[in-house]
């Protein structure tokens, strides 16, 4: 939908500002495409939080403040690709489900998330997609290593450090 509005607007590149017809059916696609990501986002949440209530889990969520700064600075095709996902709206979604259930929320900085070995903490060397410690000799996806210390960094804020108390970071009211 979003690439038929945008050929429309290559196809018309001086008239489709001003001409109702084409405009109104540039608007009416974006809003199809709206439409269709929010209605997953609502989807893809019901399921998250269905899931963590029936196993009396906590949902561990990324800290996305800064993820419109960083796909700022990536090229225009990319960031068009990354703003499809409409990572703020999920996490909207998940967070109003989830309050709902009363199901703990735990925001977590993901920054060097993929790039510290979740085993020994040393820096990781990747070869494509492949994540290798040098010091532990640790092997994961890249992706795989992200999702074990954002999970090792909810069960420290959640449970805190050895021998101190709990200080698991307050849940944002959005």
């Amino acid at each position: 939908e979003r690439a038929r509005a945008e050929e429309l607007q290559g196809k018309y590149p001086r008239r489709w500002r001003y001409n109702e017809r084409i405009l109104g059916r540039i608007k009416s696609l974006h809003g199809r495409v709206k439409n269709i990501i929010n209605d997953f986002c609502w989807r893809i949440a019901k399921e998250i939080v269905a899931k963590a209530y029936r196993q009396k889990h906590a949902i561990v969520l990324e800290d996305l403040e800064y993820l419109r700064k960083s796909v700022n600075e990536k090229s225009s095709i990319l960031r068009w690709k990354l703003l499809l996902f409409a990572y703020r709206r999920l996490q909207h979604a998940i967070i109003a489900k989830a309050l709902e259930l009363n199901i703990p929320i735990v925001i977590v900085d993901p920054r060097n998330t993929s790039s510290t070995c979740p085993r020994c903490g040393s820096k990781l060397v990747y070869v494509h997609r492949l994540a290798i410690c040098k010091t532990c000799g640790f092997k994961r996806d890249r992706d795989i290593v992200g999702a074990m210390n954002i999970w090792l960094r909810a069960l420290q804020a959640y449970a805190g450090m050895l021998g101190s108390s709990l200080s698991a970071p307050a849940v944002k009211d959005e």
